[in-house]
């Protein structure tokens, strides 16, 4: 099994970060091939940025899925995933969707920690649109961010730590994602040292991947995911237009 891991920024140490977490709980036998968004910006913190990425998102699984098994967008939030569903014929997980229905699964009531109040905003809004915050305890997040965002899973991992904590003793929360790309593996190195259960999207949407694939689903014919008829398209990546245009086929 082969799964592309695309990250929505063009961030390349992100990647590397959340490659590594990737790998970690992929099962044995399951490749991984990471890439960075083509074009976009340093990281995804809001919706102006989040449009630009769904593009950036789509433009990377046409140049890079072939031979590819299932996709996973790893930017929390899930820019481009609904969009990539309908455009491609493999399973496409984003890791926050993964980690709000794993969050379901462990508990009543999930809670969500990550780096910025911009993000807050729009993590509270991508629960609402899945249609998965009828047991969001919480989103919390840091009051600023202080270091370069490649090195926050370091600096700001006490701080973090204590808004998971707080998200345990006052939002009662019973599961808590640790929410972001860039902090990809936080959630494994402080689990020992919180009472419930800690998650994080990157391992979330792998596992969720290769089960979907395992299921062997059909690919739409019909219904909103259906891939849309050929139409005229410029200005696009070469691997893109001919996606969008069905040049060739």
């Amino acid at each position: 099994m082969k799964l592309l891991l695309v990250n929505p920024n063009i961030t390349d140490r992100i990647t590397a970060f959340m490659l590594d977490e990737a790998l970690r709980s992929a099962a044995p036998g399951t490749q991984v091939q990471a890439v960075s968004a083509p074009f976009g910006t340093q990281y995804v913190e809001n919706r102006a940025e989040a449009a630009i990425a769904s593009h950036a998102v789509l433009e990377a699984v046409a140049t890079h899925g072939g031979g590819c098994d299932a996709v996973i967008v790893a930017a929390f939030g899930d820019p481009g995933v609904e969009a990539a569903r309908e455009l491609f014929d493999m399973p496409v997980v984003g890791i926050s969707e993964a980690a709000f229905h794993m969050a379901w699964l462990l508990g009543r009531r999930y809670s969500v920690v990550c780096l910025t109040p911009r993000l807050r905003t729009w993590y509270l809004e991508c629960a609402r649109d899945t249609g998965l915050d009828g047991r969001l305890a919480s989103v919390r997040a840091l009051p600023r961010l202080d270091a370069d965002i490649t090195e926050a899973r370091d600096a700001a991992r006490d701080a973090l730590l204590e808004q998971c904590r707080r998200a345990v003793e006052d939002d009662q929360a019973e599961v808590v994602i640790v929410g972001g790309g860039p902090l990809a593996g936080v959630a494994r190195e402080i689990a020992h040292l919180l009472p419930v259960p800690v998650i994080d999207g990157v391992s979330c949407a792998v596992r969720l991947a290769e089960a979907l694939v395992g299921l062997h689903p059909a690919v739409p014919s019909a219904g909103s995911f259906a891939r849309p008829p050929a139409k005229p398209a410029r200005g696009l990546g070469p691997a893109l237009q001919a996606r969008i245009t069905r040049e060739g086929e």
